[in-house]
This record gives structure tokens, sequence and C-alpha cells, in this order.
């Protein structure tokens, strides 16, 4: 067994490009502000979503049962009710039959990007139609129409056609995400389709300097050798899919607002090597959608979830950074029963939280991890499909 790990997720805290101080970031069609996380800018679009009504009825938002719990956490604060519902097998999209059932009840629909993958909003849109309120959840993923490296600026940033049908877009700047500030979070709506949102904010105060020695810190316990020390230190656990509620909304520190753009630039400038390698030796999951976009991670499905535990501890014994994601669907997470409404059973979830596993895709997966990946896989692969059982 290797004493060396990789991280599932890598992206460098801080990252730096020299294109920050002729680029600031500007969207087609979006304004934006930023946020203390991903988390706190859901939060703090529903709630200003709910203070918009006229009437005392729940506001009800459609979640995936596959998700972050922190998209409950959400709703929570906001005081809306999230409302679990399954995904389709062939595709990531919300179950139609669930949602059709659900009716004009829907007020609001949460489309998570997972692992990079996004939900097709358009298509959503002209489902649910002009009055339910669509916020893409990017914070897997940055939004991007194809995978440019030679891009030279952020400014007039075009957004795919799928994000410009949704009425806002988040992004998370956490550690693990595409865009690490080591937190914070970017809150973005469509002014064409929302002309009167405002969002008042407290400052918070954060030095540079100590900025600076955390993103050093995050990056070094990034090596196989520490991170590998850290997935073996007793009751750490991590990875662990926790609910954690939501508390506050501030506006991001300055510090990390003045990196925000050359982190993104950095980010968007990444090669896809290993993804694109892959994608050729194995069956990614939902592969008409994984395609073309520039992946967090790299999502394996497996038959079950013996199948999946015994592929992922042969993988990690090599140190190759596999992980299980979301082990439970997200009405199984403690706690969330009882915040949540769960009115359908949701199988596809079930068998995701069962099936799935992923593979690390950042800078630090050098090509002999990518062979041995490919090895393994090619070991195993009786076990995979590209979507969960029938």
């Amino acid at each position: 067994m290797s004493w060396q790990q990789l991280p599932p997720v890598g992206t460098k805290a801080l990252s730096w490009s020299a294109d920050y101080a002729v680029s600031p970031l500007s969207f087609v069609g979006f304004d934006y502000t930023l946020v203390n996380s991903g988390t706190a800018a859901l939060g703090a679009i529903l709630r200003w979503a709910t203070q918009q009504r006229s009437t005392d009825e729940p506001y009800r938002v459609v979640i995936p049962g596959y998700a972050c719990p922190d998209l409950v956490a959400a709703c929570v604060y906001a005081g809306a009710t999230p409302v679990i519902v399954d995904i389709q097998q062939d595709c990531y999209n919300f179950d139609a039959g669930q949602l059709a059932e659900l009716g004009d009840s829907i007020d609001a629909v949460i489309c998570p990007a997972l692992f990079g993958i996004s939900m097709p909003v358009k298509q959503l849109r002209n489902t649910l139609g002009e009055q339910v309120l669509i916020i893409e959840d990017n914070a897997q993923w940055f939004p991007e129409c194809s995978i440019d490296r030679k891009r030279f600026t952020l400014e007039n940033y075009e957004l795919p056609e799928d994000t410009l049908s949704a009425d806002f877009f988040i992004t998370s700047f956490g550690r693990g995400k595409p865009v690490n500030l080591l937190g914070g979070g970017m809150l973005a709506w469509n002014h064409q389709r929302i002309s009167d949102f405002k969002l008042h904010l407290n400052a918070t105060q954060e030095s540079s300097s100590r900025l600076k020695l955390k993103a050093q810190a995050f990056n070094w316990l990034c090596h196989p050798i520490f991170y590998g020390a850290l997935t073996r230190a007793p009751g750490l656990n991590l990875g662990a899919t926790e609910y954690h509620p939501l508390t506050t909304v501030e506006a991001l520190s300055q510090p990390r607002q003045q990196r925000m753009p050359s982190a993104v630039m950095a980010y968007l400038r990444g090669h896809c090597r290993v993804q694109q390698q892959l994608l050729q030796a194995m069956p990614v999951l939902w592969p008409q959608q994984a395609q073309e976009k520039r992946l967090l991670r790299f999502p394996l499905i497996t038959q079950s979830r013996e199948s999946r535990d015994a592929l992922l501890a042969k993988l990690n014994g090599a140190g190759l950074g596999a992980s299980a994601m979301y082990v439970r669907p997200l009405a199984s997470i403690d706690g969330i029963d009882e915040l949540a409404n769960t009115p359908f059973s949701t199988p596809v979830c079930q068998q995701l939280a069962d099936g799935l596993l992923t593979l690390p895709l950042h800078k630090g997966v050098k090509p002999k991890h990518v062979h041995q990946m490919i090895h393994i896989i090619d070991e195993h692969r009786q076990w995979l499909s590209d979507k969960p059982a029938a």
C-alpha cells in the first residue's frame, strides 16, 4: 500500500495569472457580487426571492436527491422549503415525471453542476415556464462556452446558453473547488430577467499576509506525502458529507476579491490533458454531457456498492486519490429528513450513492498516475457502466 495519496481535488490556492492586471471579470448578460461562500450566495438569492412574495404560502425549492447538504442549508437560511426530487438515469437532469407531479407548486429550482456536468437549464426553462426561479449552482464548475486555454481577457465573458436561461448562477471559491481562494463565492444575476436585485452586505476584514500564509500551507498539504499522512490521521474523517447550517452572508474580503480574477484566469488556462486521456480510456458517467466540459473530478459508476468499494480500495492502495463523493442520497444524511420535503422515492440517487466514484484531474496527477488508473480500471472494466443501473 502506498503511503502517499493524491488529493481528490487540488486546484492551488490563490493561483496566479500574469493577465490579472489587464483582465477584470465581467459577464455578458449578468451582474455579480462576491460573498463569503457559495452556500451564502444561494442563501442570499433564496432569501431575496422569499421576500418578493405577497403570500404566506411556503416557498418551495426543488433540489436533486444526490447533492451536497449545503443546498438544504441555503433553503433553511432563507425560510424556504427544500423539495427533494430524483434524477434521470440516462442524463443528468431532474426526473421529469416527478417535476410534472409537483406542477405549479414549484417556486424555484436549484440545478447543481455535478463534477462540472451541468443540467440542461434551457430545457428546464421550457418545461417549467417563466415564473419559476432557476438557479444554476456552479460550485463544482466555472461556466465555459468551450474550453479555451488561449483566453487573454475576462472582460465581456461569454456564458453558455444554458446559464443564460437561468435567473441566477453561483460559484464557490472554497478549498477543493475549481477556482480556489480558500473560501468565498459569487452571486450572479441575469439583469434581463432580474431587474430589482439588491443585497446589503457587511464587510469582512482579513489580512492579506495571513491569507497568503494559509494558501502556502494548503498548497503544501496537497502534496501526496502530506495528504497521505492526513488520510491516515485518526478522527479527521476527510471528505465526510455532513449538514452544516448557514448562519451569515457577508461580503468577500478585499484580499480575496483582489485575487479572484487572477485565479479564474489561471484556472481557465489550465490544461485538460488528464481528463482527455481518461475519456479515451474508460466509460465516464453520462458521456453525452461530460465530453465537452472541464471536469473537476472524473466520475465513474459501478454496478454496486461492493464493486465500488473494492475498486476504491485498489485505486487508493496505489495512492491514486479516488473518492466515493456523496456516499448517501441527500434524504438519508443526518438532519436532512426533518428539514426537507421528500414526496418521492429517489432510486437513481440511491444508485449514485452506492456506485459512484471519482478520480482526480488536478495538476498533481502525473503520467505515471494516469497509467496506474487505466491499468486498474482495465482489470475491472466489467464493473463499470456509463449511467446508473436500471
